[in-house]
């Protein structure tokens, strides 16, 4: 078993991709209205500095496009170009077109068997779907056929947002946990076994409105039959420690998971390094039944990932 330090939940921001998007719709989503630059040396120099060996790359979200199968594939093939220039020190969770579901079926085809990546990442929802939306069936067969890894990173709500805070800071956990209870409603988690979903953010809300979630689960007609027990439903998701370094939301992640479905993540470069630097040191000295450090910061994402 691998004893590397591996960060699941690193973006990368191509100059090509950032042009396509637009910098007003990632600056939307930043606390501080500045979506920050990458670079392939900063993100190693925030590594070093941190302890991290390597970095799982992902396009964090952004809206549908119209030429999405031919930015993606260049995202992908880019991704790929970085694995290979600096071995050992990044992997990726390729991209996939959707809603379009022969495009994405099409890429996962060249990511899996052209590119070998790690597996893709999705977003919580597009236009409006959620990912248990029976839309998704056919990617789900394919994915679960070749047991892949599905990183489900959150997006914008299909809705217009509370003129509270931006998106990034109440909403994006709150997408995360209604994409998770869409994918244990609709029967997909359970009948696609062999996808290995993992859950940005500690998984949102949903420790804490487990049993909220389990115990209605249980009363709504037709569901129990279609999804089992609610808490097992919740604790097969993997999840990931991105922005949530902290005693409070690790503890309940600990209660509905087990220790070896937890994993690593910064969030770099949408968490700047110092705000990565404040979480390590209070991962390192979290002592937390059910979070074990050592599992958590690489040999659940070795075994995850086959490293």
């Amino acid at each position: 078993m691998s004893n590397r330090k591996i960060d699941t939940h690193q973006h990368f921001l191509p100059k090509f991709y950032v042009d396509a998007v637009g910098l007003d719709l990632l600056n939307a989503a930043m606390p501080n209205g500045v979506a920050p630059t990458w670079s392939a040396e900063a993100a190693i120099a925030m590594m070093d500095e941190n302890g991290i060996d390597e970095g799982i790359l992902s396009i964090s979200s952004g809206p549908t496009l119209p030429d999405a199968p031919t930015l993606l594939r260049k995202c992908n093939d880019h991704a790929a170009e970085l694995r290979s220039q600096y071995a050992g020190r990044f992997g990726s969770f390729a991209s996939l077109p959707l809603p379009d579901i022969d495009a994405s079926l099409n890429e996962v085809r060249y990511s899996l068997d052209e590119l070998k990546a790690d597996g893709f990442v999705v977003f919580t929802n597009y236009n409006g779907m959620y990912l248990g939306d029976e839309h998704f069936s056919p990617l789900w067969e394919e994915l679960d056929r070749r047991g892949a890894v599905v990183f489900i990173h959150p997006n914008q709500p299909p809705h217009d947002i509370p003129r509270v805070a931006p998106a990034s800071v109440l909403e994006y956990p709150f997408e995360t946990t209604r994409t998770a209870t869409s994918l244990i409603i609709s029967g997909a988690l359970r009948r696609f076994r062999n996808i290995r979903f993992i859950l940005s953010h500690a998984g949102g809300t949903l420790p804490f409105l487990a049993p909220r979630v389990a115990l209605s689960l249980s009363m709504m007609p037709g569901v129990a039959e279609r999804v089992g027990d609610g808490f097992d439903a919740i604790g097969s998701f993997y999840f990931d420690t991105a922005l949530s370094g902290g005693r409070a939301p690790l503890s309940a992640l600990a209660q509905i998971t087990a220790p070896d479905h937890i994993l690593f993540g910064t969030d770099f470069p949408f968490a700047p390094t110092p705000a990565i630097r404040q979480f390590g040191s209070v991962l390192d000295d979290l002592r937390i039944p059910g979070v074990e450090m050592d599992k958590v910061y690489g040999e659940n994402a070795a075994r995850l990932l086959g490293r």
